[in-house]
C-alpha cells in the first residue's frame, strides 16, 4: 500500500523545514571542522602570540601540540594530557582544571561535528525530494534562502558583537556552553590559555565568521537561481 498523498505532503514539509533549521549547522559545523583540523592556524597562532616564550615550549613540543588537539578533536571522549619540557623542567601540559575543560570543549566541538552530519544527511533527502517524483527546484531555492536569512542574522550580530566588545561576548559564549567554571583560567599559571590566549580565539572567531559568510552567500546565490530560473520554466 503506497503512501497518501497527504501522508507525502506531509513528509516532504517535514523535511523542508529541517532542512530550514539544520542547514546552518551544515554551513557552521564545516566551518568548525576546517578551524579545529588546521594544524597550520594553530601554529601560526602560536607563532603570533608568542606562545614559545610565555610557556617555555620549544618549536617541536609546540608541533606536537597542535597535533595531539586536532587528534583529540576529532577522537572519541577522553582527556587530553602530554608530558612537556617547559624551562628545564618536565611537567604535565595541564593540570587537572584544564584537562576537564578540554572534556567540555572536546564534547561540544563533536555535538557541532555530529549536526553537521545529520544536516548533510537531511541537505541530501531535501535535494532528493526537489528532483522526485517531480522537479520542484523552486522550493528548494525558496527554502535555501530561508536558511541563509537565519545564517546572515547570526553572522551579523556575532560580527558586531566581537568588533565592539569581544571580551564579553567570548564570556557570555562560556557562561552559555558550559555549565561550570573550569573555563575561568588563570593566563599566568595554567597553560591552556597561555597556549591559546585571547587574540588567537579573536582570529578564530573571525575566521569562522568569514568561512560561514562565504559558504552563505554561495548557498543564498544558488537559492536565488533556482527561484528565479526554474520558475520561468
Amino acid at each position: 500500500m503506497s503512501p497518501t498523498p497527504d501522508l507525502l505532503d506531509w513528509l516532504r514539509g517535514l523535511v523542508s523545514l529541517a532542512f530550514v533549521l539544520l542547514l546552518p549547522f551544515l554551513i557552521i559545523g564545516t566551518s568548525l571542522r576546517a578551524l579545529v583540523t588546521d594544524r597550520d592556524f594553530m601554529l601560526r597562532g602560536f607563532r603570533d602570540n608568542q606562545v614559545a616564550q610565555t610557556t617555555g615550549l620549544d618549536q617541536q613540543q609546540l608541533e606536537r601540540i597542535a597535533d595531539a588537539f586536532v587528534a583529540y578533536f576529532q577522537a572519541p571522549p577522553g582527556q587530553l594530557q602530554l608530558q612537556v619540557t617547559a624551562f628545564g623542567q618536565s611537567r604535565p601540559l595541564f593540570n587537572d582544571k584544564e584537562v576537564q575543560h578540554m572534556e567540555d570543549v572536546q564534547a561540544l566541538i563533536q555535538f557541532f561535528l555530529r549536526m553537521q552530519l545529520v544536516a548533510a544527511a537531511v541537505a541530501v533527502v531535501r535535494v532528493a525530494l526537489a528532483l522526485v517524483p517531480h522537479r520542484d527546484l523552486a522550493a528548494l531555492g525558496r527554502d535555501m534562502l530561508l536558511s541563509t536569512a537565519l545564517m546572515v542574522a547570526l553572522v551579523a550580530i556575532i560580527g558586531v558583537l566581537s568588533f565592539l566588545d569581544f571580551d564579553a561576548l567570548w564570556t557570555r559564549f562560556h557562561q552559555i556552553a558550559f555549565r561550570n567554571d573550569l573555563w575561568q583560567l588563570d593566563p599566568t599559571r595554567d597553560y591552556l590559555i597561555m597556549l591559546f590566549p585571547e587574540p588567537f580565539w579573536f582570529a578564530g572567531t573571525i575566521r569562522m565568521a568569514l568561512t560561514v559568510a562565504l559558504q552563505t552567500v554561495v548557498v543564498a546565490v544558488i537559492g536565488t537561481v533556482l527561484l528565479l530560473f526554474t520558475r520561468r520554466s
